[in-house]
């Protein structure tokens, strides 16, 4: 039997009129007894029709920070609940208590994760449930509802926060189940029912959308609009990028980008990173994002393990959609690598460990740009007697990652290349790797005067080798009166130089050691020519 209980944030606590079921009468001084139960929130599963509200689920809040409070609040005892959501305290007999459930994971005096309302001060999402002991032991379980009525949320949504826990709760699992020794550095998620898909304030839930941010989450929950704390899909993709950041490297340059967007590889590679990792922590390779009226719409709904694209189609008759600079093509090639069983259409099944250990490894401290290629690279190097099974299935969604010829910046297989070789200690370099003058593209998206864009070609790619240990200056000068900036890369550390506001030389002087580095130019308003040189 559960109880249905209120939600609450820490600074408010506000109990529902719930008793225990103790034995009456006067305990001794100092007799104490056990107070445990389950704890639950009722969830609900995302289909192709919706959430599917018709059969809720009861799933365990596992993990989260439970304290045993007295009539004044003062904590009396605090631990987390087991991964069945169980809970046990050993409390004062014969007194009027209260058990609080936070929805924040890590030791209870220094959380590392948060649910919290970012329209309401960020306060923290709790559960809160009234007892009285007795003078024997008692067994409390209580739920957290979700508020549904049948036909709308007509009741406070008090599951919702345990669902997005849960969720992520779910991701670290699957981390240390590879990595037993990994730490999560803090992370506050923002969830409230008044999170909206519209740009503005975000303490008024003005989110733009779900998304991550300097380890931070922001989770749409707009009723008949779009509401995510059930898309598990959404939870984990967005959880993606915060491991990307923290435990791993991204490059990504981030901006909007949808279906048969040709996009810059950075990006491509963290939106299908993100879509895959989502499949593997739930093991699921249905991707699905519910929207529109009741939540019965699907905004994305697709199959992981299955072709996005018809091969071999073409973007208005030019470029394939499918390639290192789509996201649905690194989805499939990632998803495919993980995942194994008779359902698979690869022979390849890898699991998560050797894609993690190339994320928190190679991928980690790449010269390159992180993309496709640098995680096909290191991925062949770490798995030798399988590098050819590899090869053919990227080259299956027209990645080529080699065939003899590895390389982590670009494809050298299919002869794709994205990446100008700037020699050092030369005159200004004036043309790319295909012998045309050096200029930003806007063939596959609008370069504006606030934003350079984040498509292929927008911003253009360069390598070069340091042969010994000095300052060396990198100008960048535009050939006109447009505005140019750049992008110095030091294996993940970055340095933006965009002094300017129009033409002229942008200048970097810096301190570089022997190694391989790369860089990208960017311009402002539209296509620009510039030349770049280093010495």
């Amino acid at each position: 039997m559960f109880k249905r209980l209120i939600l609450c944030v820490v600074s408010v606590f506000i109990f529902s009129n719930c008793s225990g079921g103790g034995n009456g009468g006067v305990a001794n001084p100092g007799e104490t007894v056990t107070v445990s139960g389950l704890v639950t929130y009722t969830h609900y599963k995302t289909t192709q029709d919706g959430i599917d509200y018709n059969n809720p689920i009861e799933k365990p809040i596992r993990g989260a920070i439970a304290e045993l409070r007295n009539s004044s609040g003062v904590v009396l005892q605090s631990g987390n609940t087991s991964a069945t959501g169980a809970y046990s305290f050993s409390a004062p007999a014969s007194a009027a208590l209260s058990i609080v459930i936070k929805a924040a994971l890590g030791t209870p005096g220094t959380p590392r994760l948060r649910v919290v309302d970012n329209t309401d001060g960020g306060k923290l999402y709790a559960l809160a449930l009234n007892i009285t002991s007795g003078t024997s032991n008692l067994t409390q379980n209580f739920n957290a509802n979700s508020g549904w009525d049948g036909s709308s949320y007509a009741g406070l949504r008090t599951s919702a926060p345990f669902a997005i826990l849960d969720s992520i709760y779910q991701a670290e699992r699957l981390v240390l189940s590879v990595d037993p020794t990994a730490t999560f550095p803090g992370l506050t998620v923002n969830w409230s029912k008044n999170n909206i898909p519209a740009s503005g304030d975000k303490t008024l839930g003005q989110i733009t959308t779900s998304h991550y941010t300097a380890n931070e989450l922001y989770i749409l929950g707009a009723e008949n609009i779009d509401t995510d704390e059930y898309d598990a899909s959404i939870i984990t993709h967005e959880w993606s990028h915060y491991f990307e950041d923290n435990l791993s490297r991204t490059d990504s340059i981030g901006g909007s980008h949808g279906t048969d967007d040709i996009l810059d590889p950075r990006l491509a590679f963290g939106e299908g990173f993100g879509n895959a990792f989502s499949g593997m922590v739930l093991n699921d390779p249905l991707y699905i994002d519910t929207v529109g009226a009741s939540q019965e719409s699907v905004g994305v709904g697709m199959n992981l393990d299955a072709d996005s694209v018809i091969d071999g189609s073409r973007l208005n008759g030019g470029i394939f959609l499918d390639g290192f600079y789509s996201e649905f093509s690194v989805q499939e090639v990632l998803y495919d690598l993980f995942d194994s069983g008779v359902s698979d259409d690869d022979n390849i099944g890898l699991g998560f460990k050797p894609i993690y250990d190339v994320m928190v490894g190679g991928q980690k401290t790449t010269p390159a740009f992180t993309s496709i290629f640098s995680f096909l690279k290191y991925l062949k190097d770490t798995n030798l007697g399988i590098s050819a099974d590899i090869t053919a299935l990227a080259a299956g969604e027209n990645i080529g990652s080699g065939a003899g010829n590895e390389d982590e910046f670009e494809d050298l297989g299919l002869g794709r290349r994205i990446y100008t070789t700037i020699p050092v200690d030369a005159p200004p370099l004036l043309l790319d790797v295909d012998g045309d003058p050096l200029q930003t593209w806007s063939i596959y998206g609008p370069i504006t005067a606030n934003n350079p864009g984040n498509k292929l070609y927008n911003r253009m790619f360069f390598r070069f080798s340091i042969p010994a240990s000095r300052n060396y200056t990198i100008e960048v000068s535009s050939v006109g009166s447009d505005d140019v900036g750049f992008t110095l890369n030091e294996k993940g550390s970055k340095t933006f130089v965009d002094s300017l506001n129009g033409g002229g030389t942008e200048r970097l002087i810096k301190s570089l050691s022997p190694s391989l580095y790369s860089m990208d130019i960017y311009s402002f308003g539209k296509a620009t020519e510039f030349t770049v040189r280093i010495f």
